[in-house]
């Protein structure tokens, strides 16, 4: 993304522009990489005032993902194939998605990554402590 001052409106605005990707790969990161559920009773409330299952930090990152777009159609999406949860010992987190529909590529993929995405490869998500979560090319 660069260095640069955004907001979620901004974030948002970018994604309708097509030669960047890197909103949807945060919003992907976001909805996909956390813990936090909403509670199915509150959805159809506005997001703020939607109830949350999950800790702090989850929330806030299942929340800004759903503000770009549904946190449910990434779900769909991408299933997940392996998940080793952060913990403090370690300091590292990863999980490994496999492709369920074929949209989940523009949702978090350039078209460069998404042409050379095979079905047998795995969207890798990796983050060690006091780092950004990243999105490395199949």
């Amino acid at each position: 993304m660069g260095i640069a001052t955004s907001t979620p409106e901004l974030a948002k605005e970018d994604m309708t522009r097509k030669e960047t990707r890197a909103s949807h790969q945060l919003r992907a990161v976001a909805g996909l990489c956390n813990a936090a559920d909403f509670d199915s009773e509150t959805l159809s409330l506005p997001l703020s005032e939607r109830r949350i299952f999950g800790d702090a930090t989850d929330q806030a990152a299942l929340r800004f993902s759903e503000s770009l777009g549904p946190v449910s159609e990434l779900r769909q999406a991408w299933k997940v194939a392996f998940e080793l949860a952060f913990d403090s010992k370690h300091k590292f987190m990863a999980k490994a998605f496999t492709l369920a529909e074929a949209r989940g590529l523009e949702m978090c993929l350039s078209s460069v990554e998404a042409t050379e995405f095979r079905k047998d490869h795995n969207l890798y998500v990796k983050q060690a402590a006091g780092s950004q979560p990243s999105l490395p090319s199949p």
